[in-house]
């Protein structure tokens, strides 16, 4: 940072200055000065370290689940497209036709009635 030269010239016009007697309680000022400084920076610097481990921390319990999770989906996907499921439970009845839909939609709006397939009696 600076050299011998530059450091004996600034302590020469400081003694100038200040004069004998003020230049030692202004070094001793200058020393706390710059040491509170010092404590201060590694208290920020301590500070900001602790919070990055914090968000470090967090950041692996947020993404390790969703990796267990997209690697469970990919897992169960590649399973599926290797072992495709076959319905083995009884054929499925059939439903309404279009044909029977829109008829029964023409009673409802005619009548205002609501269909129900119990018997009337």
């Amino acid at each position: 940072m600076f050299q011998g030269q530059e450091i004996i010239i600034i302590l020469l016009l400081a003694l100038v200055v200040l004069g004998p007697q003020r230049l030692p309680e202004m070094a001793r000022k200058l020393g706390e000065w710059t040491a509170e400084l010092r404590k201060a920076a590694r208290e920020i610097r301590e500070g900001l370290e602790a919070e990055v481990t914090e968000f470090k921390s967090i950041e692996k319990e947020i993404i390790a689940p969703i990796k267990e999770a997209k690697k469970a989906i990919t897992d169960t996907t590649k399973l599926a497209e290797t072992n495709p499921l076959k319905w083995t439970g009884p054929a499925p009845a059939a439903g309404p036709t279009p044909e029977d839909a829109a008829a029964d939609l023409e009673e409802i709006t005619t009548t205002g009635e609501a269909i129900t397939d119990e018997p009337e009696t």
